[in-house]
């Protein structure tokens, strides 16, 4: 997922790859222009410290080494690179939401991931920048410096347009090609600094820090897609700024794409204007060491590093490890979006994260410093994969939790926590594989050798999600109703591969218990059903003098549910332990409304009527007990729950509940609560009945005979009496009768 769900690991920016059990490079010798296992004497340890450094002159190994803080201004500058590149990373993985928000179709949505390649191919013409640049102005400036004048004044020209694109003032659908052809040359700019950041941090490090290379990108990375993504979506939705940040609602957001372009790019025109007359290069980098001969033997180069058997495996494994993650991935944030979540809620889940993502990149580091960093990610990758199939249950679950338009409480908290493991996971791997490159990564072609490693990977995220979205649209099955059939959702179908991988195996599970079949009449309800107080799902039909007619709504199954023909009927449901009056009739008509999704849970059963506790949404994120809810506006009498057991303990706990809700009215006079004679007329009779029971009690007390009397504990004694008190008093509410009890044993201790 990205903050909305598909994270940053579609390539919005370099990731992690994804390999299983593949060869770890970094375990030899890696001389420049070779990889090879001739040396077993080097494998770790001391070999390690010349892979892929060619001749090391003696001057450099006399100098000693530089600390942390003594290159501090370097590592902050590269974190700032870090995070200017993160902005339009963050921006092009905000467009998706915003088309899914138009209901694009996903082949668009694929045909608009094109726009993440560039950093797939940026190998293409990486060596270009590291053959060609200005030797008085730096190598690293000579591109660095020019893109970010191109990206900024790019960015200020795309605020003017970008709204046309989007069909944001002309009411039409978006023009997705012209979409795609601008953010790919948007994407295509970032890529390019990108590979002159990561060529002048091998340099501008010292050989001791060079490590802190990948902590600064994820870092960057993640704040300035934080930046162009999160912040940027909360302050677009005009829905979030009237309820968070105005006192006066309006009908936009505090800012728009457009605004936001304008600001960066103004932001990065400054910078790298500072940047070119402040930061010099490194002129302590011997020239044989960093410079190649010309573009023509750079690329020969590189060629004789990709025909490298061991780079030939790492490139094989790479472009394959992640087609398990791409349906997850890509995929996810967008099928929420689709189901009705809002896009700036999904944003938002990032805010508690950002903490995690930062401090991540700086955990994981201490242990992928070691000779071996490819471990982290090799025990990451198992638990990514079974998160994804986490994903898909989740996307699955989704619209059935749904209610009136909004999604409750504890569907975030869910949403919330697979986010933060699935970003544990995303990290190890992720930073581990940027050691990794940065380790075997030499300097000569420092920006074409890292670029290299970087992109194999980034291609192997890339096409598996271009492919997943692409085969969204044939392998979904939709309804589409109304009269221009503009209302098209998804049945209980196959909604994706994941999905089916994900149900297969609670499909057995469910099929024990049997949740997926349908009940249209009491009889078909099991009777441990009954007897366990099931709570199973309807959609209300009509409310009658017998009580509530409901349509039972099994737990639906993608393939398996649109085979089966299901049978109709409803159900005839009571609210168990409540004598309703004509007002909470009424009430009931008034409050509930036809088709309205509710839970009951099962408590008794009497012919072919069910005594049923129900629950009902309220908002957004709470439920309430319709039963309790009519107690407690006086609209009903609590009364006795047929079919119960009275040795369970839900019997005295929904009781209990029943009667507190019912004195919450009594306190506040409301509805037949309103009227004292009706008070003092309930409270005569129970004092006369519970004369009568006190007496009896007593005298068995005095008598003594019974020695299992004696022995029973308090709460049998408590039970014994309720049930003798609810023989003589069956009828009446039950509220004055819990009181009368409470009262008899305040006395009882006393005495």
């Amino acid at each position: 997922m990205s903050p909305t769900i598909s994270h940053k690991d579609n390539s919005r920016q370099r990731r992690p790859g994804t390999f299983n059990h593949s060869l770890d490079m970094k375990s030899g010798p890696l001389p420049p222009g070779s990889w090879d296992d001739d040396h077993p004497e080097l494998v770790g340890g001391e070999g390690d410290k010349e892979a892929l450094l060619g001749d090391i002159g003696a001057s450099d190994l006399s100098k000693p080494p530089r600390s942390c803080r003594a290159e501090l201004s370097s590592i902050l500058l590269l974190l700032f690179l870090y995070v200017l590149q993160g902005i339009p990373l963050g921006l092009a993985g905000s467009i998706p939401l915003i088309l899914q928000s138009k209901n694009v179709s996903y082949t668009d949505q694929a045909f608009f991931s094109f726009v993440f390649w560039p950093f797939s191919l940026k190998l293409l013409w990486a060596p270009l920048v590291d053959a060609v640049y200005f030797r008085n102005f730096g190598r690293r400036k000579s591109w660095l410096v020019p893109t970010q004048y191109i990206l900024g004044f790019f960015m200020i020209y795309l605020s003017t347009q970008v709204d046309h694109l989007l069909g944001s003032t002309d009411g039409r659908s978006p023009d997705v090609v012209a979409l795609t052809v601008t953010f790919f040359l948007f994407e295509f700019l970032a890529a390019t600094q990108d590979i002159a950041v990561d060529g002048w941090a091998l340099t501008m490090l010292s050989r001791e820090n060079v490590g802190y290379a990948s902590t600064c990108n994820s870092v960057g990375q993640t704040a300035g897609y934080f930046l162009g993504n999160v912040l940027f979506l909360a302050l677009e939705s005009a829905d979030f700024c009237n309820k968070y940040l105005r006192l006066q609602p309006r009908p936009r957001g505090i800012v728009t794409l457009s605004d936001f372009l304008f600001f960066w790019g103004t932001v990065f025109l400054i910078t790298t204007t500072l940047v070119a007359l402040l930061k010099k290069e490194n002129k302590e980098v011997l020239v044989g060491k960093e410079e190649t001969q010309g573009i023509t033997d750079t690329y020969k180069l590189l060629f004789s590093i990709i025909k490298m058997p061991a780079v030939l495996t790492f490139c094989l494994l790479i472009l394959t490890a992640k087609i398990g993650f791409s349906a997850a991935d890509a995929v996810t944030g967008l099928k929420l979006v689709e189901e009705g979540v809002p896009k700036e809620h999904l944003a938002l889940l990032a805010v508690p994260m950002v903490p995690l993502q930062i401090i991540l990149p700086l955990i994981i580091s201490r242990y992928t410093a070691g000779p071996q960093p490819l471990n982290i990610f090799y025990k990451a990758m198992p638990y990514r994969l079974l998160l994804g199939l986490e994903y898909a249950l989740l996307v699955w679950w989704t619209p059935k939790v749904e209610h009136q338009g909004g999604f409750p409480m504890y569907y975030y908290v869910i949403v919330l926590l697979s986010y933060a493991l699935h970003q544990v996971t995303l990290y190890s791997m992720y930073v581990s594989i940027m050691a990794f490159n940065a380790k075997v990564s030499d300097p000569l072609i420092g920006g074409t050798y890292m670029t290299l490693l970087n992109t194999v990977s980034n291609l192997g995220g890339n096409w598996p999600s271009t492919v997943a979205l692409w085969l969204v649209d044939p392998l979904t099955v939709k309804e589409c109703v109304g009269a221009s059939n503009q209302n098209c959702r998804t049945p209980d179908a196959v909604e994706n591969i994941s999905t089916v991988m994900a149900i297969a195996g609670v499909m057995l599970l469910l099929r024990s218990v049997r949740l997926t079949s349908k009940f249209t009449s009491s009889s078909d309800i099991p009777v441990e059903f009954i007897r366990r107080n099931v709570k199973l799902r309807g959609r209300l039909r009509r409310i009658t003098e017998n009580g509530l007619e409901i349509e039972h709504i099994p737990i639906t199954l993608p393939v398996i549910s649109s085979w089966r023909k299901e049978p109709c009927g409803v159900l005839l449901v009571k609210l168990a332990g409540v004598e309703l009056t004509e007002m909470g009739k009424v009430w009931l008509q008034k409050e509930l409304k036809p088709s309205q999704v509710l839970w009951f849970q099962l408590l008794g059963k009497e012919n072919s009527a069910l005594f049923c506790y129900l629950l009902v949404n309220k908002g957004r994120y709470f439920s309430v007990s319709l039963n309790e809810e009519i107690l407690r506006r006086g609209l009903g009498k609590t009364v006795l729950v047929k079919g119960l057991n009275h040795d369970s303990k839900i019997y005295w706990r929904i009781h209990r509940n029943l009667l507190k809700a019912e004195l919450t009215a009594l306190k506040k006079g409301e509805g037949i609560w309103k009227e004292e004679s009706e008070k003092e007329s309930y409270l005569e009779r129970f004092k006369g009945s519970w004369r009568e029971i006190w007496k009896k009690d007593s005298y068995l007390k005095k008598v003594g005979s019974d020695f299992n009397l004696k022995k029973e504990s308090y709460y049998d004694k408590f039970r014994r009496t309720y049930e003798a008190w609810k023989e003589n008093v069956n009828n009446y509410s039950l509220l004055l009768k819990f009181r009368e009890l409470m009262s008899r044993v305040h006395f009882r201790r006393k005495g």
